[in-house]
């Protein structure tokens, strides 16, 4: 029950994220929307850097990434949401929870590839977040990568756990 309640929290705290960006995306300090297109464009980045050649500042590519940021971000909560709900529902039933626990690693996956892969290794190896002095949000993405996988596993314990205690009965 408490690991459904965590992958609960893990929801909670993905929907709000994309709660924010949807219903404020023009707000500097609420939104993902200005930091997208100053990472992008590389705002922020010396212009001696060298790598002038890897910046988008067409809108359309912007808007195309922050959409999917937001749909990413979405989708998550709303995976992580299924799953909480099924694995408190499933509680009573190992074999049931497990079952269940396909939405967290749905939800989880996708956290990842958002955070992990989208500002970590895109945003901040390509674009070169790690030297823009406006627009750098490594530290947050490695948080929220941090918590998703620490969820990940979580769940993977319990599950293996379950799994070789039904096995010894």
């Amino acid at each position: 029950m408490c690991t459904s309640i965590f992958v609960l929290m893990v929801a909670v705290y993905y929907l709000m994220v994309a709660f924010d960006n949807i219903t404020n995306p023009t707000n500097p300090n609420a939104s993902n929307w200005p930091f997208v297109q100053g990472v992008l464009s590389g705002d922020g980045v010396p212009a001696n850097s060298g790598f002038g050649y890897r910046f988008i500042d067409a809108e359309w590519f912007q808007v195309l990434a922050y959409l999917g940021i937001m749909a990413g971000e979405s989708l998550t909560g709303i995976f992580l949401l299924v799953a909480g709900i099924l694995g408190l529902k499933r509680s009573g039933s190992c074999p049931r929870w497990g079952g269940a626990q396909k939405w967290t690693f749905a939800g989880g996956t996708l956290g990842l590839a958002v955070f992990f892969l989208g500002f970590m290794t895109i945003g901040g190896n390509w674009f070169i977040m790690y030297l823009n002095s406006k627009f750098n949000g490594l530290e947050p993405a490695f948080q929220n990568s941090v918590m998703t996988v620490f969820m990940l596993v979580l769940v993977s314990v319990v599950l293996v756990g379950s799994h070789l205690a039904h096995e010894k009965k």
